[in-house]
C-alpha cells in the first residue's frame, strides 16, 4: 500500500475508525485494535458466518468470539486462546461500541485493504518501542535486498503481523523458480501472533508460527537452517538475557554487550542460516560506527569473516515514534556466484549505500519511501549481485551516494560500517525539497560532523605519506641552502615594476 493509497483509506474508512476510536476509549487502543482486526479478519474470510454475526441481538463479544472460533484459527496455529476467549473483556459500553464497529464494517461495500489500513493506523498512532507493525513499503525493500527464491525455507524471528513473510512470498511469486517459499515465524507477543495468522492466511498463505510464542533470543536457534531470514529486531534493547546467555554458543564472535542487545540479534540470525543463506535486518545506526569496545570486536570479526554483504542508511523518521536513526543490513554467509547469490563475486567486499536523502515526507511527522526509491534500491543491488542484465559497477559509477568497499579500506576506518563514511554526500535530485528541514537528531549532526573530520584527517595524512623522500630531503638541507632555492624559483621581477626589497 503507498501513502496514497493509505490516505485513501483513512477517509474510505473514516466511519470504522470513529468507531474504533469510541471502543478504544472505553477499553485501550491496543484492545480495540485487536477486536477490529478479529472484525475485518471474519468479514473477509466467511460470509455466513458474518451474516450470523451480524443478525445476532445479544452481547456482541461473546457472539464475535464464538464467529472467530468457527474458522478454526486458534487450533491451525495453536494460538492458546481457547480458554481465554471465554473471559469477557467487555461490558455496558464497550460492548456496545463493539457492536457499533460490526454495524460500520457490515455497511462497507468491500472491505479491501481495511485489515492492512488497521495495522497500518495502530502503528502511526500508538506505537512505542518495537510495539508496531513493518510499514509495507519497508517490508518489500527488506526483501528486494535478500532476494527470496521459490522453495527456499524464510524465517522471521519477530515476525509481528507477519508483512515480512508475506512480502517474501509475493517477491519470490514473481521469480522463475518453482516452488513456494516455507514460510516461518516467532515472536514473543501473543496478540501480535494473532495478527500474523489473520493476515498470512488473508494472503492465502500457510506459515508456521510455532506452538507459542516465543522469546527468539532466550529460546535459540529453531534448527531450520533458513536460506532466508529477515527481522525488524527491537532496537536498543536493554534486558536481553546478559546474564543468563553469557556462555552461549552463538556469540562466536564475541559476547554482546549488556546494554544492548543489537549484536545479540546479529549472532543469532547468522547462527539460523544455511551455509549459503543471507539475512536483511534492521538496526540502529549506531550499531555501524559504536566505539563500544564489544561492538567494534563483533563488528571486526563479521568483515573478517566476510558476512557483511551491504550497509543501506535509511531515511530517518521512517518509523513515526522514535527518532533514532536506522540502517539496513544485509548478510551473507557465502558472497560468491551460487544460486541463492548471483552470478558476480563480491567476496571481501561491502556494497555501501547512503539512502538517507530519499523519501518524501509526510503529514504524519514522518517520511515515507515511494515506490520508484525502492525499486531503484533494490536494483542496485541485484546489479551489483549479478542477478539480472545489469551491472554491478555500472550503477555504481551512475550513483554517487553508493560504493563498494573491500575489507582493507575498512580496517583502515576502525570498522566503522556507515555508509556516510564510504560514499559521497547525495546527489541534488535527492535533496530534500525547498524548505524542507533535517529533523535528524542532534547528535547525529554531531556524529556526521565528527565522521566528516575524520575523513579530511584521513586523506590529509594520506597526501603527506606519499612523498616522505621529499619531506626528508628537506629535512637534510642546510637551512642556507634551502632559502637559496626558494629564492630561485620565486618569480623575478619584470622590467620598470617594483621588485622584493
Amino acid at each position: 500500500m503507498t501513502m496514497q493509497d493509505e490516505d485513501h483509506g483513512l477517509l474510505a474508512f473514516r466511519h470504522v475508525w470513529r468507531r474504533l476510536d469510541a471502543l478504544a476509549d472505553l477499553t485501550s487502543p491496543a484492545i480495540a485494535h485487536q477486536f477490529a482486526l478479529q472484525v475485518i479478519y471474519l468479514r473477509c474470510r466467511s460470509a455466513s458466518l458474518w451474516m450470523g454475526l451480524v443478525r445476532h441481538s445479544g452481547q456482541a463479544e461473546p457472539a464475535l468470539s464464538k464467529a472467530c472460533a468457527g474458522l478454526g484459527l486458534d487450533r491451525a496455529f495453536n494460538l492458546g486462546t481457547d480458554s481465554a476467549a471465554k473471559t469477557r473483556q467487555l461490558f455496558g459500553e464497550a460492548d456496545q461500541a463493539l457492536a457499533g464497529l460490526i454495524a460500520e464494517v457490515d455497511r462497507l461495500e468491500s472491505p479491501s485493504g481495511l485489515f492492512d489500513a488497521c495495522l497500518d493506523r495502530y502503528s502511526s498512532r500508538y506505537a512505542k518501542g518495537s510495539d508496531y507493525y513493518t510499514p509495507q513499503s519497508l517490508a518489500r525493500l527488506f526483501v528486494g535486498l535478500a532476494a527470496p527464491q521459490a522453495g527456499e525455507c524464510v524465517l522471521d524471528p519477530v515476525c509481528g503481523c507477519g508483512r515480512l513473510l508475506i512480502a517474501a512470498a509475493r517477491w519470490a511469486g514473481q521469480g522463475a523458480g518453482v516452488g513456494e517459499l516455507r514460510l516461518h515465524g516467532r515472536d514473543i507477543r501473543p496478540e501480535a501472533r494473532r495478527a500474523a495468522a489473520m493476515n498470512l492466511t488473508l494472503n492465502a498463505l500457510t506459515p508456521d508460527l510455532g506452538v507459542s510464542a516465543v522469546d527468539s533470543l532466550r529460546l535459540g536457534p529453531t534448527g531450520l537452517s533458513a536460506d532466508v531470514v529477515l527481522a525488524n529486531v527491537p532496537l536498543n534493547m536493554k534486558e536481553w538475557g546478559h546474564q543468563e546467555l553469557t556462555e552461549d554458543p552463538r556469540w562466536s564472535f564475541g559476547l554482546p554487550p549488556r546494554g544492548n542487545a543489537n549484536f545479540a540479534w546479529v549472532q543469532h540470525i547468522l547462527s539460523e542460516l544455511s551455509p549459503q543463506g543471507r539475512a536483511v535486518v534492521l538496526l540502529p545506526d549506531s550499531a555501524a560506527r559504536s566505539t563500544n569496545v564489544a561492538e567494534t570486536r563483533i563488528r571486526q570479526a563479521l568483515v573478517e569473516n566476510d558476512l557483511v554483504a551491504g550497509v543501506v542508511s535509511l531515511p530517518t523518521r521512517l518509523f513515526p515514534h522514535t527518532r533514532t536513526g536506522t540502517t539496513l543490513w544485509l548478510f551473507s554467509k557465502d558472497k560468491k556466484p551460487h544460486g541463492s547469490w548471483g552470478r558476480s563475486s563480491r567476496a571481501g567486499e561491502i556494497l555501501f549505500v547512503d539512502a538517507r536523502r530519499l523519501g518524501t515526507s509526510t503529514d504524519r511527522l514522518g517520511r515515507h519511501l515511494k515506490d520508484e526509491h525502492i525499486d531503484h534500491l533494490c536494483r542496485i543491488f541485484a546489479a551489483w549481485r549479478g542477478i539480472g542484465s545489469a551491472k554491478g559497477e555500472d550503477i555504481l559509477e551512475a550513483v554517487s551516494w553508493c560504493r563498494a568497499a573491500r575489507q582493507d579500506d575498512i580496517v583502515q576506518r576502525g570498522y566503522d560500517l556507515s555508509p556516510s563514511s564510504y560514499v559521497n554526500a547525495p546527489s541534488e535530485t535527492t535533496e530534500p525539497a525547498l524548505g524542507e528541514q533535517d529533523e535528524r537528531h542532534p547528535r547525529e549532526v554531531l556524529y556526521e560532523h565528527f565522521r566528516h573530520a575524520a575523513r579530511i584527517n584521513l586523506k590529509l595524512r594520506r597526501v603527506l605519506e606519499v612523498q616522505p623522500a621529499v619531506a626528508d630531503l628537506k629535512k637534510a638541507l642546510p637551512e642556507r641552502e634551502a632559502d637559496s632555492a626558494r629564492r630561485r624559483r620565486q618569480p623575478q621581477s619584470e622590467p620598470g615594476t617594483l621588485g622584493e626589497e
